[in-house]
């Protein structure tokens, strides 16, 4: 049965958002291979080449043949009946054994999964690139996302409340040198301006547990992030490197303030069932305040 031709719908990115800078020499057909399986995470669904072309803006006849390489590799799965393809269960485990030695007894994905489950919001994974945040992964709460955050770009970590969570795990001297680079570009108009109020905006994050945003966000959204630091893997270096990872619930600021004492009482119950390796416990009578 053929597949009814609909419009793909995906989260554009904002004046706040960035592309990665990859710098020069770059190879091409390597980055188009990870845009596209980025793609897929996003639809979170099969899909035929004309599809993926209308969302990647990529040339269809090298779409098609770069589909076609990954199908014969095993990377992607090919229906003859609706022609689409969809990932395969190889490119799921490729890099698992990664989480399975930082976080041998957790499951990040499931966590995600049941965030965005009991509270009805998206629930974004960022990781630290320098001095950027990388949104690495994201559960969305709706099929609607064109107010959602793309998987993939970068935000300085100054500028974003799940930035906040991650440098909290920081000690002050490397967070006053994140800060001060972050700063240091020309004309900076935006709400933090000076080395002085990133570390104070660090320290209360680290005193609250979480980072509560309103004035970091696009107009009329909010966040509520958490790192997900001292972990309990096995190894120490790949403990130190869980480090620099932080979930986001991140959506409308109405909803967002509705919700936050169903947010707190999730994330605690979350972390004891999906994430034993790290150790969140926020105080639920802990002041909400906007950074």
């Amino acid at each position: 049965m053929a597949r009814t031709k609909t419009n793909v719908r995906l989260p554009q990115p904002s004046i706040r958002d960035r592309e990665r800078d990859l710098g020069s020499g770059v190879v091409k057909s390597a980055r188009r291979v990870f845009e596209l399986f980025e793609l897929f995470e996003q639809l979170n669904r099969p899909a035929t080449v004309s599809e993926i072309v209308q969302a990647s803006g990529f040339p269809q006849s090298s779409t098609s043949m770069l589909l076609q390489t990954l199908h014969r590799m095993g990377y992607l799965c090919w229906n003859p009946d609706d022609r689409t393809y969809v990932p395969s269960l190889r490119l799921n485990m490729l890099g698992g054994w990664v989480h399975d030695v930082a976080l041998p007894r957790s499951n990040l994905r499931l966590a995600m999964q049941e965030l965005s489950r009991r509270t009805g919001i998206s629930v974004v994974l960022g990781q630290r690139t320098g001095r950027f945040v990388q949104y690495a992964h994201v559960v969305f709460a709706s099929s609607l996302r064109d107010d959602d955050v793309p998987i993939g770009v970068v935000r300085p970590l100054v500028e974003t409340g799940l930035g906040y969570a991650l440098m909290a795990a920081l000690p002050d001297e490397e967070v006053r040198r994140v800060a001060s680079a972050c700063l240091s570009p020309q004309g900076r108009a935006g709400v933090v301006r000076s080395v002085e109020q990133v570390a104070e905006m660090v320290a209360q994050v680290r005193a609250a547990g979480f980072a509560y945003s309103t004035r970091l966000q696009n107009v009329g959204r909010a966040s509520f992030s958490f790192g997900l630091g001292q972990s309990g893997g096995q190894d120490p270096e790949f403990g130190r490197e869980s480090s620099l990872l932080g979930l986001a619930l991140a959506g409308k600021r109405r909803v967002l303030e509705a919700r936050l004492p169903d947010i707190i009482a999730a994330v605690n119950d979350v972390a004891r069932e999906y994430l034993p390796d790290v150790r969140i416990e926020i105080d639920p009578k802990t002041p909400i305040h906007t950074i």
